[in-house]
């Protein structure tokens, strides 16, 4: 019998074979996957059986060999859907990423998440190699490696950037929003002419905040 797959919400196990079957250059499942597990999912329509070779394991074959799991149209939708949210929460505005648009080229840029992604899941991010705004695919973005990224935790001390990358101001804020609240109300903002819309934003880490300001805000917080 056929569970409704249509409503049915993967659990948390399940949202990880999805999306690492969604990796995979054939869809596979991983081999490790439990097989209660895989069962339910087949039920739910997300992953079909297929032989050794790669073909779809027909019904009443008589085939006795080896067989695997692979997503399905609805499992790759629904893997798809998963992959997006996960990625959404982990790239979030200010955040640095490595965008890698084509594995098979090898080419990486650092870049500066700048805005949520659109309903085609692309967004906006300040690219390290070219020094500007570029439009990049959410699912193209990796962790950044080691290198690229400053030591520390973050923080939320943001730096306020130009379209070319250029720090402007440091600002704090708990969110985004925030510390484009923050920017708006600093006097530099204005007097330099330049709408709050048009600045770039990056939270910085422990080791990047800049001496005299992390001592002050020590201070209004050993005070308060």
């Amino acid at each position: 019998m056929t569970d409704i797959s249509t409503t049915a919400t993967p659990s948390p196990y399940q949202r990880e074979l999805l999306i690492a079957a969604l990796q995979d250059h054939t869809n596979r499942m991983p081999t490790d996957a439990k097989g209660t597990t895989l069962d339910l999912m087949r039920r739910r329509q997300w992953i079909r059986e297929h032989r050794a070779d790669g073909r779809l394991l027909g019904t009443g074959t008589g085939y006795t060999g080896l067989t695997h799991f692979r997503l399905s149209h609805l499992g790759i939708r629904t893997a798809k859907k998963y992959q997006r949210i996960q990625l959404t929460r982990t790239h979030t505005i200010g955040t640095v990423a490595a965008y890698q648009p084509d594995r098979t080229k090898r080419y990486q840029d650092i870049v500066a998440i700048q805005s949520r992604p659109d309903r085609d899941g692309n967004l906006l991010a300040l690219s390290g190699q070219h020094r500007k705004l570029i439009t990049v695919a959410l699912t193209d973005l990796r962790p950044a490696p080691p290198a690229a990224v400053a030591p520390g935790e973050l923080t939320n001390t943001w730096a306020v950037m130009d379209q070319r990358g250029t720090w402007l101001l440091i600002v704090e804020g708990d969110t985004h929003s925030a510390a484009r609240r923050a920017a708006a109300r600093t006097p530099d903002t204005k007097a330099r002419s330049l709408r709050v819309d048009g600045f770039l934003y990056r939270r910085l880490r422990s080791t990047e905040i800049p001496r005299p300001f992390a001592e002050l805000h020590a201070a209004v917080r050993l005070s308060a």
